[in-house]
């Protein structure tokens, strides 16, 4: 997520213009909130023994553990996320995944809970930051921000398939959620929906593919961000810039 942070920083300097990232991960990994300090210590253990690997998040919210679903970062210009509250800029940052899903034949609308810091994880509740299911009420997307200066990081995970489900009760002492039963072709065709959707709320002709330049990745690496290493050069997708 070390892309993420740098990213954001480039909007903020008008170095790039939104940006819209989806990435899978190649091994169970934990991410914690940019302000989450506190958490359990069967965590560090999980992660000593190679079960799970910890990542620090510069976006807020509480533990995600990624498995099964499909992560994406976008990251607008402030002037892009109109909306003077936090719920309204989510609202806002929701709305074309709330489009792509109802299309899909999964409607979405937000979480109705109180966000509670005692929470340990993203997926134990369903704030106003969070895309249910409006037929059975399961959490399905969940998302965190952070805002800089001139620009605007929103993180989500989707959780399209189960995930891990040992590995879940053993980090969170509970069942894991289950999966988003979208057909096989509404999964193919996932990622250029949303970024179609995106496109279309934002008012934008075309994206273009992005990929950091290998002093980008330099760059990125220096961040003082203290959340591990940046996913591997051949894992991570292309980021688009519009």
């Amino acid at each position: 997520m070390t892309m993420d942070h740098w990213l954001l920083k480039a909007v903020d300097a008008g170095v790039l213009g939104p940006v819209l990232r989806f990435y899978h991960w190649p091994w169970p990994c934990l991410s914690l909130g940019r302000h989450q300090h506190v958490y359990p210590a069967r965590w560090d253990g999980l992660a000593h023994q190679g079960h799970v690997e910890l990542v620090r998040r510069p976006s807020g919210g509480s533990a995600v553990l990624h498995g099964g679903g499909l992560t994406y970062a976008l990251v607008l210009p402030i002037t892009m996320a109109p909306g003077g509250t936090g719920v309204e800029r989510y609202r806002f940052c929701c709305r074309w995944l709330q489009h792509v899903f109802a299309q899909l034949g999964h409607p979405l609308v937000f979480g109705q809970e109180p966000a509670r810091l005692t929470s340990s994880h993203c997926f134990d509740r369903a704030t106003a930051a969070d895309l249910v299911d409006a037929r059975d009420g399961n959490k399905r997307i969940g998302s965190a921000q952070r805002r800089s200066r001139r620009a605007l990081l929103q993180h989500g995970e989707m959780v399209l398939h189960s995930p891990p489900s040992v590995l879940w009760q053993q980090v969170f002492g509970q069942a894991a959620p289950s999966g988003l039963p979208l057909h096989p072709s509404g999964l193919h065709n996932l990622q250029q929906l949303l970024r179609q959707a995106l496109m279309q709320q934002l008012g934008l002709r075309q994206w273009r593919c992005w990929q950091p330049s290998p002093s980008t990745w330099t760059a990125m690496a220096r961040l003082p961000m203290g959340d591990g290493p940046a996913l591997p050069q051949g894992e991570a997708a292309m980021a688009l810039s519009g």
